[in-house]
């Protein structure tokens, strides 16, 4: 994989990983499991509650341990919100289904978890920055790319200077 093709998969899983909707929690989970290597760390790195949306992702450092495996570092605007309505009636969404129907429009490449800017529910507060390390690798039955958390452990020993 070349380093361009892993820093824009590594946008694109930073601004996902960083996306959530509580009135929506199966999006998240359903999203992440697509394009990570082991489908258990799909409800990692959040708690359930609240609404975020991340954008605008700024890959950068790349640190290549193999031909098959690359760490980047990406760099994503989360905009968190504070609710400012009564949540919505659960039987209005019911669990794996949204309001919309997904449309595959041409070259749409998969789903995104990031919930709509606005929402009457939500108000959008300050955004801030978010930095992460983005572990990008093959997989092996089928060579698509894929986020494998466990690398991250791996390589605990390696400073974060040499990435």
């Amino acid at each position: 994989m070349s380093d361009v093709e892993a820093s824009a998969f590594a946008g694109r899983f930073a601004c996902d990983f960083q996306s959530f909707d509580e009135d929506a929690p199966w999006r998240r989970a359903e999203v992440l499991r697509e394009v990570l290597a082991d489908a258990s760390a799909c409800t990692w790195g959040w708690s359930g509650a609240g609404r975020q949306r991340a954008d605008a992702p700024l890959p950068g450092r790349i640190y290549r341990r193999s031909d098959t495996v690359v760490f980047v570092e990406v760099i994503v605007r989360a905009t968190p919100y504070v609710r400012t309505a009564a949540a919505p009636d659960p039987d209005d969404y019911p669990e794996g289904e949204d309001s919309e129907s997904w449309v595959e429009l041409p070259g749409t490449i998969g789903r995104s978890c990031a919930p709509p800017e606005s929402d009457a529910s939500w108000t959008a507060v300050e955004p801030r920055w978010v930095r992460m390390t983005v572990p990008v690798t093959r997989a092996p039955e089928d060579g698509r790319l894929v986020v494998d958390p466990g690398l991250l452990a791996e390589s605990a020993g390696d400073p974060a200077g040499d990435r």
